[in-house]
């Protein structure tokens, strides 16, 4: 893939082939990728010769379109085939829909999910309206209509992309990450993944790891780490 751009007096042309692709979660804030960090944690990767692509999904930031998972599914799908390789890391509800992903990306290297809802049983009712409510309140998931069919909308669609189910598929070297401390997503949904996942496979157990592990620096030097193959333990406490 390549991007043209004018630099001062002088055209440039920006050539990426084998890239990081990084998916955010459900946003529980305004603005764009761009806003809550994320430019940040692409530049850590870039000082780790790690060269990134963060990106809002449909439906939310600065992108175009209405939320709908299936949607988030062929962003990560479209976004991909324009590299010759691909990684993918996936925070939350963005490894989610990776693992779904991931099954129709030929050219993927490897995945890290960190802190992703494994299972439907996770969304009850009280989870979903405190979901919808707070983005009505934010704007922050175009399109999403009233409650019922928000409601009904999200828990179609996440049985067909649930990971659990899909997980198995994926040939490729895994990652997965979770926090004890998570009270978001609960961490037996990590354990969940891993005993389904084929191996090559990873798991990092976080004693003291919370819902938001892209903030934790101490996270993103492993998974570094891990893509660059220093990493050769199956089973990880820290």
């Amino acid at each position: 893939m390549y991007i043209d751009k004018k630099i001062g007096r002088n055209f440039v042309r920006l050539t990426f082939e084998n890239v990081l692709v990084i998916c955010h979660g459900l946003p529980y804030e305004s603005g764009s990728v761009i806003e809550k960090g994320y430019l940040t944690l692409a530049q850590f990767f870039a000082s780790k010769n790690i060269p990134s692509v963060i990106f809002d999904f449909s439906g939310t930031g600065l992108s175009e379109g209405v939320f709908s998972l299936k949607a988030w599914v062929e962003d990560i799908i479209n976004l991909s085939q324009q590299f010759e390789k691909v990684s993918i890391l996936g925070y939350s509800m963005g490894g989610a829909v990776a693992v779904r992903a991931a099954t129709e990306i030929e050219n993927l290297e490897k995945i890290v999910l960190a802190a992703s809802p494994c299972c439907v049983d996770m969304f009850g009712e009280n989870v979903l309206r405190m979901i919808y409510e707070n983005a009505i309140m934010k704007n922050l998931l175009r399109g999403i209509g009233d409650y019922e069919d928000f409601r009904d909308s999200f828990i179609s669609e996440f049985m067909e992309i649930e990971p659990r189910k899909w997980i198995s598929k994926i040939e490729v070297p895994k990652l997965i990450i979770y926090g004890r401390e998570d009270h978001i997503v609960p961490f037996e949904n990590g354990l969940i993944l891993f005993d389904l996942a084929k191996e090559p496979k990873t798991f990092v157990e976080l004693k003291k790891g919370d819902h938001f592990l892209r903030q934790n620096l101490a996270v993103s030097e492993l998974i570094a780490d891990w893509l660059l193959g220093k990493i050769k333990e199956k089973r990880l406490i820290i």
